[in-house]
């Protein structure tokens, strides 16, 4: 099956990207890495109005100490963090994680932050960040939000993700 016809946008700020999504709520799916986005939309699970491409926001990209945890954007690939020597000391789960997800190719393409966005049960990433009672910082219009993963995932594939807030 091939994907549904959408109108696609790559903004080139982060500010950009929220007012797209935000302005289309409902209708707009931001795209990461693509690797469960490009699987549901050639399934036609998934049939959005715009795809907005973040692939251009490097503010949303690395690995970096912030105070006493590690802040990792939602655009880092899945090769990126398992390579990371942080991740590898402080982070030793999520790096012994990482070698159980997908294949080679979808780690180098696959990002945490898409990861972390579907709530697939079948992921590993989404179970590791409950389990080290992460806070996933999430952007919205209305600014900034930081929530306990234990509070972000509300069942099968949702999120307290949210374009307009």
């Amino acid at each position: 099956m091939k994907a549904p016809n959408f109108a696609y946008a790559k903004p080139a700020s982060l500010n950009e990207a929220l007012e797209l999504l935000s302005a289309h709520a409902g209708a707009a799916v931001p795209l990461a890495g693509g690797q469960s986005l490009m699987a549901t939309l050639n399934l036609r699970l998934s049939a959005p109005e715009l795809l907005v491409d973040l692939g251009a926001l490097d503010e949303l990209r690395g690995i970096a100490e912030d105070g006493d945890a590690v802040a990792i954007g939602a655009l880092t690939t899945h090769s990126e963090v398992a390579q990371s020597p942080l991740v590898r000391r402080a982070l030793p789960l999520i790096a012994r994680a990482m070698r159980d997800v997908a294949h080679v190719a979808i780690r180098n393409r696959g990002t945490l932050g898409g990861s972390l966005a579907y709530a697939d049960p079948a992921a590993e990433m989404p179970a590791c960040c409950v389990a080290l009672d992460a806070t996933l910082v999430v952007a919205g219009r209305a600014g900034r939000r930081e929530i306990p993963a234990a509070q972000f995932y509300k069942g099968l594939f949702e999120t307290a993700l949210d374009p307009a807030s």
